[in-house]
């Protein structure tokens, strides 16, 4: 950027870091296995903390898949979208939260991993 103005609010692009692919293709599939565990878990007496997952579950596990599938595709979308953009005062891009989002679903999986070798 050249000019300090060109720093300031939100940047939409339409062309983007091709590594950015990888980690949307990991976020999709790191988002189908937790689907699996979910399932499976509830499956062994777990309970679902997550409203909104709760409710899709109620429906039916197809539309649970299809729900937890379609509201990850939104949410990363939308991060794509902005992601040469800044937050928190211009200290954190927006593309830096992808892997942050890859360790977290990580971390869910090891918990998920945890409680299916308790079960």
């Amino acid at each position: 950027m050249r000019r300090a103005a060109d720093k300031q609010g939100i940047k939409f692009v339409d062309e983007y870091n091709p590594a950015l692919l990888g980690f949307i293709v990991l976020l999709l599939i790191f988002s189908i296995i937790d689907g699996f565990m979910t399932l499976y878990l509830l499956d062994h007496g777990a309970h679902e903390i997550n409203p909104i997952m709760s409710f899709s579950l109620g429906l039916g596990p197809w539309f649970f898949f299809a729900s937890k599938f379609l509201l990850t595709c939104i949410g990363v979308m939308c991060l794509l979208v902005v992601s040469n953009s800044c937050v928190f005062d211009n200290r954190i891009q927006v593309r830096d939260v992808f892997p942050a989002m890859l360790f977290l679903y990580l971390m869910v999986m090891a918990w998920n991993s945890f409680l299916y070798l308790a079960v």
